[in-house]
């Protein structure tokens, strides 16, 4: 299965990782947040804490229904590519979660470097009409 994504660009063309929006990594859980339009990733919110199949990184199965905002691309990649402890989770398509697989416990702080492993694996979409 393919996913897409919009993440911020980093220096060398690849997804930026790290915890905010559209980075490659998810938002942990903040108890400060009194916002409640601000909603984590995940519900983890130490680095040990694990996390559950059900959260994880946010992708679509269609890629026209993402935009791409200043120092952003669309990115693609093939979940078999990751198979083993990621996997995909249509969980109400088009949206799509890459999350801990079933069965696996993973602390926040694995999850997050079994993310960011994940860099050089997504490709860049170019845009329609571009090449």
């Amino acid at each position: 299965m393919i996913v897409f994504r919009v993440m911020k660009v980093d220096d060398d063309g690849k997804p930026k990782v790290g915890t905010k929006r559209n980075m490659l990594g998810v938002r942990p859980t903040d108890p400060n947040n009194t916002d409640p339009n601000r909603i984590p990733d995940v519900p983890a919110f130490a680095p040990a804490d694990l996390v559950e199949p059900g959260h994880g990184l946010s992708t679509s199965l269609i890629p026209g229904r993402q935009k791409a905002g200043k120092g952003e691309a669309l990115f693609r990649i093939e979940t078999d590519d990751v198979a083993g402890v990621l996997s995909p989770n249509p969980d109400h398509p088009p949206h799509c979660l890459l999350e801990v697989s079933r069965g696996e416990r993973v602390t926040l702080a694995d999850f997050q470097e079994l993310l960011a492993d994940t860099r050089d694996l997504w490709e860049r979409v170019e845009p329609e009409g571009q090449s």
